[in-house]
């Protein structure tokens, strides 16, 4: 147990914290978008996992950069398809999302098959490129705290600190100016922006086509940084895990980065537990971050349901 809170409690935990949480942390931002705009994005998943095979097949033909901007416009896409099929056909959303999650799970290996002449697994014969770490050595002349800010800060992933920069942006955008009143009021009671002559639809529209780009983004960063190549199925539950944090957040930027934090941190956890507990079974690891997804789910809706109890004991 010592062990474990001196691991816990260290820089190197911090770095894997912030790892584990940044592909997390777009997704949830991309789902907190479509989610207030009253279009659930149940596709995060599917759209993860796409935008990281494109970002990694590019990477091998062009910079890093375009390779990421790439994963960003495959998730954008999927988005747009999915506007298309749910507010244009008017098909369920849910369906249409789950259908983009299966389709995205063997597209992706059927691709990447293409991609490396039958490897249906890895892209293990792909030469991908990897995101760049941030340097940040210089903190190391600060007398006193130099070192410590240096191992806390130096050596994230450049979307890192996009992510960071993300959560303010989207607050601004949602609080401090009149296209976030819009967004937000069309998720909330639609009926009073369209009569003010908002178009909801193409609200919803857009809101989707940037709640799937940010969730390329993220999977650019799963793919790119934090492994440097694609895997079968590699975002492992990551885009559902998303859905979770944005509720637990209360549906607020800062509040989903907290909440996408603390997911991080018991994914790094889970990381880091079978070389400190190495009789305890990897599957049984490996299911705490689900596990608090689930407890979180339960408590989010135990406090939705207290919060609808006294509203109605206020009106009697």
């Amino acid at each position: 147990m010592t062990e474990l809170l001196v691991t816990i409690f260290s820089t190197a935990f911090f770095v894997t914290v912030i790892r584990t949480s940044t592909p997390l942390l777009l997704a949830t931002l991309g789902g907190l978008v479509a989610d207030l705009s009253g279009a659930l994005n149940v596709a995060l998943e599917g759209q993860m996992l796409v935008g990281c095979l494109t970002a990694v097949i590019v990477s091998v033909y062009a910079p890093w950069y375009v390779a990421v901007v790439a994963g960003v416009g495959a998730g954008a896409l999927l988005g747009l398809v999915m506007a298309f099929f749910a507010l244009r056909l008017k098909a369920d959303i849910i369906l249409v999302g789950f259908a983009i999650n299966i389709f995205a799970s063997g597209g992706t290996v059927f691709a990447l098959s293409l991609a490396t002449g039958g490897d249906k697994g890895t892209s293990i014969n792909l030469v991908s490129k990897a995101i760049p770490p941030v340097d940040l050595s210089f903190l190391s002349a600060i007398p006193g705290i130099g070192p410590f800010l240096t191992a806390m800060f130096s050596g994230h992933s450049v979307l890192s600190w996009v992510a960071a920069f993300l959560v303010f942006a989207i607050w601004y955008f949602l609080y401090r100016m009149p296209w976030g009143l819009w967004l937000r009021g069309v998720g909330e009671y639609p009926a009073a922006p369209e009569a003010a002559g908002i178009p909801v639809n193409t609200v919803r529209t857009w809101s989707l086509i940037v709640s799937g780009g940010l969730a390329g983004l993220g999977g650019a960063q799963l793919a790119m940084f934090n492994y440097v190549g694609f895997a079968r199925d590699m975002t492992g539950g990551r885009g559902f895990i998303a859905l979770g944090a944005v509720l637990l957040g209360a549906r607020h930027p800062v509040g989903a980065m907290l909440a996408a934090l603390l997911f991080g941190a018991f994914e790094g956890l889970s990381i880091v537990m079978p070389g400190l507990f190495a009789d305890a079974p990897a599957e049984l690891i490996r299911m705490i971050p689900f596990v608090v997804t689930i407890l979180a789910l339960i408590l989010f809706s135990y406090r939705a349901q207290q919060a609808l109890r006294a509203k109605s004991v206020a009106k009697t």
